[in-house]
């Protein structure tokens, strides 16, 4: 995973994102998803981590109550009828229709389906592409260096926001200021003293950045820049790709034919 070209890790997440959305069927959409977790295992991203479990837990319960509000509030009518009552909020003025088919469950597994897989593909792409593969991967395709070094800047800022906001927290709580055992409001007012601290630092770390790159005398619209890294093309990159332009055809296909490649498989082998 380390030896590959950028531009391969990022057309990795472009495309099977794409892909995500492609795909008709659960099933697939299941196979896509151990894909993904086999990415996560391969790039080594430390899930069962304290930070990162605390963090996976919170997406999954969100993921839940997403699913179940679309099953509860969207109605769609389907071959099965699972579950159907109506209730009574506000006597002939609001009446609650609730409408559970298979459709219904279908649509909502599908969409729970590719926000887990586009969750881990995000996890990959911060825990598997650093800012210098990022900025590889662009100028590979001729993507002008000023864009660039902005979005270098920008994934780089975003490591300095957390670092500067665990100072932050870590200063207040030295200082006596609670932040676990106090009400939602004192609360908000702690994070608001944190949010004014982090744009006064975000200010101050943006002028520090103009005057080293200025003083460095980085070209913004320089056509010919010396590289220090280089990544080469490989075989496994050239493989990766062709592998990714001929999965997105096929899922292309199986959307127009609202087919599904397990089914497809099991009905050839079966």
């Amino acid at each position: 995973m380390t030896k590959i070209h950028p531009f391969t890790k990022l057309n990795l997440v472009f495309w099977l994102s794409i892909i995500a959305f492609i795909l008709p069927n659960i099933y697939d959409l299941l196979i896509l998803l151990i894909f993904d977790i086999i990415l996560i295992i391969l790039s080594r991203v430390p899930l069962f981590s304290k930070g990162f479990r605390k963090f996976v837990i919170i997406f999954l319960l969100a993921n839940i109550s997403i699913f179940i509000a679309w099953l509860l509030f969207s109605t769609r009518p389907g071959n099965v009828i699972l579950f159907e009552t109506s209730i009574t909020i506000i006597p002939d003025k609001w009446i609650w229709h609730i409408l559970i088919t298979d459709q219904t469950l279908f649509y909502a597994l599908s969409i729970s389906l590719r926000t887990i897989i586009m969750f881990f593909l995000m996890l990959f792409f911060f825990a598997a592409i650093s800012d210098r593969d990022l900025i590889h991967g662009l100028r590979s395709i001729k993507v002008p260096f000023a864009i660039c070094l902005m979005m270098s800047l920008t994934f780089r800022g975003l490591s300095i926001f957390t670092q500067e906001y665990s100072i932050v927290r870590d200063a207040m709580k030295t200082r006596g200021v609670e932040f676990d055992k106090v009400s939602i409001i004192k609360k908000i007012k702690n994070f608001i003293s944190i949010f004014i601290t982090l744009i006064v630092l975000m200010f101050k770390r943006t002028e520090e950045m103009e005057a080293s790159i200025e003083a460095r005398g980085i070209p913004f619209r320089s056509k010919r820049r010396t590289i220090y890294h280089y990544y080469p093309f490989r075989k496994i990159d050239y493989t990766i790709l062709c592998v990714l332009f001929l999965f997105l055809s096929f899922s292309i296909y199986l959307r127009i034919i609202n087919g599904s490649f397990i089914l497809m498989i099991i009905h050839l082998f079966g």
